[in-house]
């Protein structure tokens, strides 16, 4: 057996300790001298190991001054023989999240990767760590929250390849595949301008500044009213204020117009519950109110009067978000600008009068 020269040794264990980060970015190495005597060889082998080094890219070196870590390439360091992604998803019970799996599944039929699919959960650093170690690569649905942020961060410090569903992460530079909100949000108070809806309000639950779907569709909404000449009103429910609360002060102000109002609501389940909350006070739908929401949730059609909605295509999000990921897992992403699934308006009796040909 070929005895490894003293150089390839001294390499190989500075290499080591560039990729486990027991030295880090800028960090200083020993000298040529002090690798020298630690590892009891010429001053000329251990040079020829930092010249080595330096070539094949981990290090730098200053003239009187030493040799330190270089930038490490943005690409994952992941072991090529792991063959299974993870999909993490806020409620396994949710029949939409079960759509992104089919499509994310379907495209892995093609590859070698096999896809695991677990909910949120706290996590330990232990344990996150060893979840990284895990799995080749991650599809993340983000919830909105500090501990997210936390998870999808550290993702990045390690170079987890990470796609994201249905959301961007500020400064977290993630590809991501979302729906089309923006122009969902503009179809919607489109759709409400066109049944004669005096003034269009926003419904929000969620904070715009932290949830990008729903700042999108806000937008979406913004623009409509603006090539229309409208003037908008944004409801937002306040940190800690229950949604009883929240709909109470909505009622209120519907119940001071006389005319008809049309309102855009994040989504289908709020949508729902608001319906619900004005029928008790026998407020006409949608005669007096006219509501639109998003997602398309099966109750939507199950609610009398059913909801007008935005569809989502969750099996070509999720396939898209595979395909993405199978992308960044073999090469550099070059491009981290969403991909974007277009949206469908359903029309259903919230919003549109039964005698004109609605649900």
């Amino acid at each position: 057996m070929t005895k490894q020269p003293l150089y390839q040794k001294i390499y190989q264990d500075l290499k080591l300790k560039i990729m486990n980060q027991t030295y880090q970015e800028g960090d200083q190495l020993p000298t040529e001298l002090e690798l020298a005597d630690m590892y009891q060889v010429s001053r000329i082998t251990s040079k020829r190991a930092l010249v080595e080094l330096e070539n094949d890219g981990f290090i730098y070196r200053l003239r009187g001054k030493g040799s330190f870590v270089s930038t490490q390439e943005e690409k994952p360091v992941f072991l090529e023989d792991k063959t299974d992604v993870l999909f993490m998803l806020p409620f396994a019970e949710d029949p939409g999240f079960g759509n992104y799996a089919q499509g994310i599944m379907n495209y892995l039929e093609q590859t070698n990767y096999r896809l695991h699919i677990q909910p949120h959960q706290s996590f330990s650093l232990e344990e996150r760590q060893k979840l990284l170690a895990e799995y080749a690569g991650l599809i993340y649905y983000p919830r909105g929250t500090q501990e997210s942020l936390d998870f999808l961060y550290q993702c990045y410090l390690e170079k987890m390849p990470v796609v994201l569903l249905d959301k961007t992460v500020e400064n977290i530079p993630f590809p991501s595949v979302l729906a089309d909100n923006e122009l969902g949000g503009f179809l919607a108070t489109e759709h409400l301008l066109g049944e004669q809806c005096e003034e269009v309000w926003f419904i929000s639950t969620e904070p715009l500044a932290e949830i990008s779907s729903v700042r999108d569709r806000y937008f979406g909404y913004l623009k409509a009213l603006h090539q229309q000449g409208k003037e908008g009103r944004h409801f937002a429910k306040e940190s800690g204020e229950n949604l009883p609360n929240f709909f109470d002060d909505i009622i209120k102000e519907i119940g001071g117009k006389k005319e008809k109002i049309g309102l855009v609501v994040e989504n289908d389940v709020i949508a729902i519950r608001l319906m619900t909350a004005l029928k008790k006070l026998e407020i006409q739908i949608p005669e007096q109110v006219a509501l639109v929401g998003f997602d398309n949730i099966q109750a939507a059609s199950l609610v009398d009067p059913k909801l007008t909605t935005l569809s989502q295509d969750f099996y070509q999000m999720g396939k898209t978000a595979a395909k993405l990921l199978m992308e960044h897992l073999h090469q550099p992403v070059s491009s981290q600008r969403p991909k974007v699934i277009p949206v469908d308006l359903i029309i259903r009796g919230s919003s549109k009068e039964r005698d004109k040909g609605v649900d």
